[in-house]
């Protein structure tokens, strides 16, 4: 009868690696400050979850022909045709929006994929079928020769609405700052 011999490794060169990385992530470089919860980001491949706050967004800027306090009352009304309720509203600033609302398949007569970029599942598009969570912020700015610039902000997540899970960060198409742009100087149809 013949006996095998196994050979085994020492298991302290792995105890060691698992060691020093422990270490090595008690504390945060931050300082230990939670940087956010765990997010997928929309260009993400396999289902890649990734710990990383969303980024910092620029508002989508276009000028209309018109003085401010015309504008100023076309984008309240630009907001209410869409079906945005205002929950931010700074006169002296020119500001006005929505910092917390959720939405499901479309906002103001059209599919939310036509506006944001959320991925996609084997259903379609993550913004026709996850729960939208979003702010829509606008601002006004006069110019120096009687025109008024608006700036609007629009960020994103999306989240299955069937169980639990991070956000996935979506991005904005650029479709809804528009239409907002364009309701305000008068060339879209209103709703």
């Amino acid at each position: 009868m013949s006996h095998s011999v196994l050979r085994t490794t020492r298991p302290w060169p792995i105890a060691g690696i698992l060691f020093l990385f422990g270490c090595a992530s008690a504390t945060p470089a931050n300082g230990g400050w939670s940087s956010g919860p765990s997010v997928q980001v929309s260009g993400a491949q396999g289902g890649d979850r990734m710990n990383t706050p969303p980024e910092f967004k620029i508002a989508q800027q276009s000028t209309v022909q018109m003085p401010i306090a015309d504008a100023w009352v076309r984008l309240s009304k630009a907001y209410s045709a869409l079906g945005i309720p205002l929950t931010t509203l700074q006169p002296s600033l020119h500001e006005l929006g929505n910092m917390g609302m959720r939405r499901s398949h479309s906002l103001g007569n059209q599919r939310l994929s036509s506006m944001l970029e959320c991925g996609a599942s084997g259903d379609g598009a993550n913004a026709d079928s996850y729960l939208i969570s979003m702010s829509v912020v606008s601002q006004l700015t006069a110019t120096a020769d009687s025109t008024t610039e608006v700036a609007t902000l629009v960020q994103a997540t999306a989240a299955p609405m069937a169980f639990s899970t991070a956000p996935i960060v979506c991005s904005t198409k650029g479709v809804l700052e528009a239409r907002i742009s364009s309701m305000v100087s008068g060339a879209a149809a209103k709703n």
